[in-house]
């Protein structure tokens, strides 16, 4: 029997990451000026995978590639193939092996995803890790790397060392008497301590384990993991989330100040300025750089909108207005034709269009729209659409992984690689029968047999929810 790992004893949260997709990888690639592998047929690793929270559903989503996850917790393992099984997944593979161990073809992989690990292994094994991840990937592929970073991080830190010092069992119960003996004068460290109770209040429990009671756990700074992947041979190309070191977003001064800084000392820089605790780095193979003659550029460019495609979450507030409402906020839109680009949008939400397909594209049109997805993240760019319905047939289908998700109470992962809430009983058991068989009508006869309150109307209701949130593939 294989020795067992903290995570057979204590599962991690199962999660996607929609940052973590090689959509959002292959969209920050061609911002950057980087040519990444198409990804209708690519092949795809994640190290790390866990129950198959972030793999599976990108298997979903691209049913023409081939996945392969890799774990060194047999009980994640099981778990994520018996998934993979009932969700009808033939294009994924998880394998029982830790990256130290796993036997994989050398360059194979056109991108390689690893969350949620670097920061809680060893120096030497995180060294390791990188090396692994250069060996695998494919000469002009695209890697991602999650990792805690400091200075972010210092915020924690004194929560973090208290919660090791607290009595089994009784971690919040300890992290609450401290918060309460904190003065409020010392407002910043009370409410330091505060965002971490209140973090843990909204997680599973194995998020305390294995973020802040792990023995290992190493937040750094970019410089320094820069410095690792350069030694395993691998560049910086951004980060997954662009707005989180765009130059654009911060004062005209830090820009002035990193104008002749080398990627390193930029980003740390930035880091500093932002208070940053956590990075989700893209990296590519340092050789493969030499032989494009590519260099991380300091600025995206706005031009690279013409190859891909966008969604909009942004909703016009009146007909003829300025005004977008997004889901936080509402922003000013003073360009017309990047307010009709915005109306289209919305007519087709959820579903993607290519940008060149939209009304006055060009290059102004691209510096308006890039703008507004730099500053609302609004905006989601996107290299791949997987089939979807912006509107629910008449007999709607739902991919067998989102039905089963529905059917046991997980998380909903929807076509776009996004978590959806939808608690109501009754969406979820719709959710959970869409297999193209079935009507409006007959699903409320079989909602009412459950014992549920339906009719026709408001299961009609219920599957256009489900068509607006990207669950429908028909």
């Amino acid at each position: 029997m294989k020795d067992e790992t903290p995570y057979d004893r204590l599962p991690y949260t199962d999660h996607a990451y929609a940052e973590s997709h090689p959509n959002r990888l292959a969209v920050v690639a061609r911002l950057s000026g980087w040519r990444a592998p198409e990804l209708a047929a690519a092949r795809i690793l994640e190290i790390g995978c866990a129950r198959g929270g972030n793999l599976l559903p990108m298997a979903m989503s691209l049913p023409g590639a081939e996945l392969v996850g890799i774990d060194p917790s047999q009980r994640q393992v099981d778990e994520a193939r018996r998934v993979a099984c009932a969700a009808q997944l033939p294009n994924v593979r998880v394998l029982q092996a830790g990256f130290e161990t796993a036997e994989l073809e050398a360059g194979s992989f056109d991108y390689v995803l690893c969350h949620g690990l670097y920061s809680w292994i060893g120096v030497e094994a995180r060294r390791a890790l990188l090396r692994a991840i250069g060996q695998w990937l494919a000469p002009g592929g695209v890697a991602y790397v999650s990792f805690n970073t400091l200075p972010g991080w210092y915020e924690r830190m004194a929560a973090k060392d208290w919660l090791r010092r607290a009595p089994p069992n009784a971690s919040l119960a300890s992290l609450t008497w401290l918060r309460e003996q904190v003065s409020p004068e010392l407002g910043h460290y009370r409410r330091g301590l505060e965002q971490v109770l209140a973090r843990l209040h909204e997680t599973e429990p194995a998020y305390l384990v294995h973020e802040y009671l792990s023995e290992e756990h190493h937040p750094v700074y970019a410089g320094a993991f820069l410095a690792e992947a350069a030694e395993a041979g691998l560049s910086y190309l951004g980060d997954a989330i662009a707005q989180n070191v765009a130059l654009e977003l911060l004062p005209d001064d830090v820009a002035s100040r990193v104008h002749e800084l080398d990627v390193a000392a930029t980003q740390e820089i930035i880091d500093f300025v932002k208070g940053t605790s956590f990075r989700r780095a893209l990296l590519v193979r340092a050789e493969a750089c030499t032989e494009r003659g590519w260099r991380c550029p300091k600025r995206l460019d706005p031009a690279a909108l013409a190859s891909l495609r966008m969604a909009s979450r942004l909703r016009e507030e009146l007909p003829g207005s300025d005004f977008f409402r997004g889901s936080r906020e509402s922003v000013q839109v003073p360009d017309e034709a990047a307010r009709a680009a915005l109306r289209e949008l919305e007519r087709l939400a959820p579903r993607s269009l290519a940008f060149r397909e939209l009304p006055g594209a060009g290059p102004a049109l691209a510096s308006e729209l890039f703008d507004v997805w730099l500053a609302t993240g609004e905006l989601d760019l996107y290299a791949h659409a997987p089939p979807m319905a912006s509107r629910a047939a008449e007999r709607p289908e739902a991919p067998p992984l989102v039905r089963w998700q529905a059917a046991h109470g997980a998380t909903l992962t929807n076509l776009w690689h996004q978590e959806v809430r939808l608690l109501e009983p009754l969406v979820r058991f719709a959710l959970a029968r869409l297999d193209g068989t079935r009507t409006a009508s007959e699903l409320a006869r079989e909602a009412k047999r459950a014992g549920l309150v339906a009719d026709e109307a408001s299961v009609r209701i219920a599957m256009d929810l489900l068509a607006a949130s990207a669950l429908l593939s028909r």
